[in-house]
């Protein structure tokens, strides 16, 4: 069974601090084929290792949670598919957010300018 690997680009953001992260999927020919924005309030830990468990278990047709056993989400299924084929998959740290600043704000505008959301199969928001 293929593990899921990735490339993290770090782009100077203090990982240890509240971030905004995405992940972005590239088939074989280099062509996006998946773009995933996500926040992140206790830094870089989440991101680099729940999608990578997730993926896992999904891969191993494990249950998402015992409460929840189908709730992998769309991005789950697009890493774990990129993961299978051996596409690249990179997880960029976008940047920081301040306790003065509103991370889900801050999430949802990021969102609309990466054009991560809506019917396009490549669009893993949402």
């Amino acid at each position: 069974m293929r593990y899921m690997e990735f490339q993290t680009l770090t782009n100077k953001v203090n990982e240890g601090k509240a971030l905004i992260y995405m992940w972005e999927i590239h088939g074989e020919d280099g062509a996006l084929t998946g773009c995933y924005l996500g926040k992140a309030k206790g830094g870089s830990k989440r991101p680099k290792r729940h999608y990578k468990r997730n993926v896992r278990r999904l891969l191993q047709n494990q249950p998402y949670r015992k409460s929840n056993p189908e709730g992998y989400r769309k991005v789950h299924r697009a890493l774990a598919e990129a993961t299978r084929c051996g596409h690249r998959i990179t997880l960029s740290f976008l940047c920081n957010i301040s306790e003065s600043e509103n991370i889900n704000d801050i999430e949802q505008r990021l969102i609309k300018e990466h054009d991560c959301q809506g019917n396009k199969s490549w669009q893993l928001n949402g």
